[in-house]
């Protein structure tokens, strides 16, 4: 804990910021919920490749980290990973926030569940205070933070989301462009089509040979683990069930 408050204030002192990854444009590079950990840099210093944090007068107060595929004498030029279109602007010093010295995959959701989880556990703690069983107590706080997590989960998503891209009409069907923005692994299922399987990030497609009884078409997407994963998810899951029975009460037995 020591170190890592140390590496913060480091950080922090040479002019750091950290951002949380939002949209799938920059694909596997930096998916949904990537932590952005940006240091201030010379423009003059940069080169094409290289990926950059940066804000414009055109949306003030959103901060786009996307990848520079030209530089001239306009400034920098750049385009998410999966996007189409070039940016529509070119980027002076003023306009870059830094470069990212580390991309942290999934870590920035639990920034953005901070919120939920604080909130869910106090009012958890405060509810709970009444018990004075220890037992009693305990168990109904580790329940209450299995569904605060899960609350937590419903609302945001970070374990299975599938964004569709684009739509392309074609004698075969429909071929969506799809893109997933969650943790697992999925398998997309297109009804009466093809399927895809996808890691966070990555960009598939799917035909879709027949639409449903009201015209439109349909997609459905479930976790897609080996036989390991599954094991590891199941675990995980049972952890509350563990240390409830880790705090439960020991009822002496009298030999009959």
């Amino acid at each position: 804990a020591a170190l890592l408050l140390a590496a913060a204030v480091l950080f922090l002192s040479a002019g750091g910021r950290w951002f949380v990854v939002e949209t799938p444009s920059m694909g596997e590079a930096a998916p949904v919920g990537t932590l952005v950990l940006d240091l201030p840099v010379d423009v003059d210093t940069l080169a094409v490749g290289d990926v950059v944090s940066f804000e414009t007068d055109a949306n003030p107060g959103v901060v786009y980290t996307h990848r520079i595929i030209g530089i001239d004498a306009a400034g920098l030029h750049t385009r998410g990973d999966i996007n189409g279109a070039t940016d529509p602007w070119a980027l002076t010093q003023r306009d870059v926030i830094g470069t990212p010295v580390a991309l942290v995959p999934h870590v920035g959701w639990l920034f953005r569940a901070a919120p939920i989880l604080l909130v869910g556990t106090l009012l958890i703690w405060t509810l709970t205070s009444a018990f004075t069983d220890r037992v009693t107590r305990t168990c109904l706080r580790i329940a209450g933070g299995s569904l605060t997590t899960s609350y937590a989960a419903f609302v945001l998503k970070p374990f299975v989301n599938v964004t569709t891209i684009t739509n392309t009409s074609s004698p075969r069907g429909v071929e969506a462009t799809i893109v997933s923005s969650g943790i697992f692994p999925v398998r997309v299922d297109a009804h009466g089509g093809t399927s895809v399987h996808l890691v966070d990030g990555q960009v598939g497609r799917v035909v879709i040979h027949e639409l449903t009884a009201n015209g439109h078409y349909q997609l459905t997407s479930n976790i897609d683990l080996d036989p390991m994963g599954w094991a590891a998810l199941v675990a995980v899951c049972l952890v509350p069930l563990v240390l409830c029975l880790a705090v439960g009460r020991v009822e002496p037995v009298r030999a009959s």
